[in-house]
C-alpha cells in the first residue's frame, strides 16, 4: 500500500518550501516534489570562482513588518540575518540621486527638470487621494493615468524604467495602483481599510517616508532558504527531487494524489507551488473560464550580468542599489558584496545588473544591458575580473492591467495554489510570503489544517 502524506507539495521554490515548513510545524506530514536537483529556485546562492552568486538580484522588504516576519516569528526556529539595504537611487549620465519617495526628496531630484517635478508632485497627490476615494482609476495603466500630464521625454524614460522593475512591465502595462504599493504609499498587507486614519497615512507618507524596514540577507538569500529548511521538522518531511509531477489524481472532484515520472503519490490536500498557467496540463477537470484566465496571466524574463570587479569601484561604494535609465535598456543594479564583504574574494566587488528581457533573441539583449552598464559606468570595464549571465523568471506572473491572479483555494477541492501568480502584493520573496499566508488561511478555512 503506498504511504500517503497529509499534504503534497508540487514545487520547491521558496513558496513551496514556506508551505512546507508552516505545514509540518502545523503537525502535518508532507511531501515535496521537485523536478529540478536543487531546492529553493530563485531564492538560491552558489560559488563561482570564490564570488557567492544569488540567482537574481533581492532585495527584501517589510522585513519588520511584512509577510515574511509573520511566517519567521511563528514557524522559523532558524532565523536569517538582515543588514539594512540603503537607498535607492536613480543614475542619469554623471549624476546619482535618491528616488524621490516624498515631496521634500522630490523637490531636489533636479535629474528631472523643475517642471517635471511639479507635475509629479500633483500626479502623487492625485493619485494618493484616488486610491481611497476611487479605485477603479488605478486600475488603468500608469501610461493612462499620467499622459495628459505632459511629461518631458526624460521623465516618461524614468516613469517607465520604475515600471519594469516593479512589475515586469512598461508603463503601458502596468497598473496605476503597483506603483503606488511598490512606492510604499498603499499598505499592501491590508487592502480593504478604507479609515479616514489610513487615507490620512498615506497622504502623511509624502512628507516622511521610512523604507527602514528593507534588508538584504547576510550570506546572499540562501540564507533565507537554509534557514527554512534547517527549521522543518525533519521527521515529518520528505522531498522527491529530479521528479517531475505529471497529472493529479482526482476522484469525485476531490484531488487525492499526484502521479511523478517516477510514480504515484497520494495525500489529503495537495498544494501547487509551479506556474498557475501550467495548471491544465494536469487535468482536464478545469472549466474554460477558469482555464481562460489562466491564459491572460502574463510573465516576464530577464537577463542579470554579474559583475566580479578587481577593486571597489567609489561609483559603487554606497548601501543600496539604483536604476539607470539614460538608454534604451534600464539597468537595476545592487552592489551586494557592500551588504555583506564575504560575498566577493577579498578586497575584490560583486554587482548585480539586471534588466527585463524583451529580445528574442537573449544575447542580443545581453549585448545591450552590457552597453548601458557601460554607458553608466566607463570607469568598469577595465576593472572586470569575472562575469556570469542568468536568465531567469523573476516573478511566476506579472502584475498588469486586466489580469487578476487565480484565488489560492482553486475549483477542486484540496487542490490549493501558491506563489508568486497568486498574489499580487508586493515582488519577490515578500510576494511569496503573502501568497504562504493566504493559502494557510484558506486552507484552515477547510479544515485541512
Amino acid at each position: 500500500m503506498p504511504k500517503k502524506y497529509d499534504t503534497i507539495i508540487i514545487g520547491a521554490g521558496i513558496s513551496g518550501l514556506l508551505t512546507a515548513l508552516a505545514l509540518c510545524k502545523e503537525k502535518k506530514n508532507v511531501l515535496v516534489i521537485e523536478k529540478s536537483d536543487h531546492l529553493g529556485g530563485n531564492c538560491r546562492t552558489y560559488e563561482i570562482d570564490g564570488y557567492h552568486i544569488d540567482t537574481g538580484p533581492h532585495a527584501i522588504t517589510s522585513i519588520h513588518n511584512g509577510p515574511l516576519k509573520i511566517l519567521m516569528d511563528k514557524y522559523f526556529s532558524v532565523l536569517p540575518k538582515f543588514v539594512p539595504i540603503g537607498s535607492y537611487y536613480a543614475r542619469w549620465q554623471n549624476k546619482l540621486q535618491e528616488i524621490p519617495l516624498t515631496l521634500i526628496q522630490l523637490s531636489y531630484f533636479n535629474i528631472l527638470s523643475k517642471r517635471d517635478r511639479i507635475l509629479m508632485a500633483g500626479t502623487m497627490i492625485d493619485a494618493i487621494a484616488n486610491s481611497s476615494i476611487n479605485k477603479n482609476i488605478l486600475e488603468k495603466s500608469v501610461y493612462d493615468y499620467i499622459k495628459n500630464y505632459n511629461f518631458s521625454i526624460k521623465s516618461i524614460k524614468f516613469i517607465d524604467a520604475l515600471c519594469y522593475f516593479l512589475s515586469g512591465k512598461s508603463m503601458e502595462e502596468t497598473p496605476a495602483w503597483r506603483m503606488l504599493g511598490g512606492s510604499g504609499y498603499v499598505d499592501e498587507s491590508n487592502q480593504n481599510d478604507e479609515s479616514v486614519k489610513k487615507h490620512l497615512q498615506k497622504i502623511i507618507k509624502l512628507a516622511k517616508h521610512d523604507h527602514g524596514s528593507q534588508g538584504y540577507p547576510l550570506g546572499g538569500i540562501q540564507n533565507i532558504t537554509s534557514s527554512v529548511l534547517n527549521s522543518i521538522p525533519k521527521n515529518r518531511i520528505s522531498f522527491k527531487t529530479n521528479e517531475k509531477a505529471l497529472k493529479f489524481i482526482i476522484k469525485r472532484h476531490k484531488i487525492t494524489g499526484v502521479q511523478t515520472d517516477k510514480g504515484t503519490y497520494y495525500g489529503d490536500a495537495v498544494v501547487y507551488s509551479g506556474f498557475v498557467k501550467d495548471l491544465p496540463n494536469f487535468t482536464d477537470k478545469f472549466s474554460a473560464k477558469y482555464k481562460a484566465n489562466l491564459k491572460k496571466i502574463k510573465q516576464t524574463k530577464s537577463v542579470t550580468l554579474w559583475l566580479g570587479l578587481k577593486n571597489k569601484i567609489p561609483e559603487m561604494s554606497y548601501l543600496g542599489s539604483e536604476v539607470h535609465f539614460d538608454t534604451s535598456t534600464p539597468y537595476w543594479a545592487i552592489p551586494v558584496s557592500n551588504f555583506d564583504s564575504n560575498l566577493a574574494p577579498k578586497n575584490k566587488q560583486l554587482i548585480g545588473f539586471t534588466t527585463v528581457l524583451k529580445e528574442d533573441d537573449s544575447e542580443k539583449q545581453l549585448a545591450k544591458l552590457k552597453h548601458s552598464i557601460f554607458t553608466a559606468l566607463p570607469n568598469i570595464k577595465k576593472n572586470i575580473d569575472f562575469e556570469h549571465t542568468q536568465f531567469t523568471v523573476p516573478e511566476k506572473a506579472s502584475v498588469t492591467t486586466g489580469v487578476k491572479f487565480p484565488s489560492p483555494k482553486s475549483p477542486i477541492k484540496n487542490l490549493y495554489l501558491v506563489g508568486t501568480d497568486t498574489d499580487m502584493r508586493s515582488m519577490g520573496i515578500t510576494r511569496a510570503s503573502y501568497s504562504v499566508l493566504e493559502v494557510l488561511r484558506f486552507m484552515k478555512s477547510d479544515g485541512v489544517v
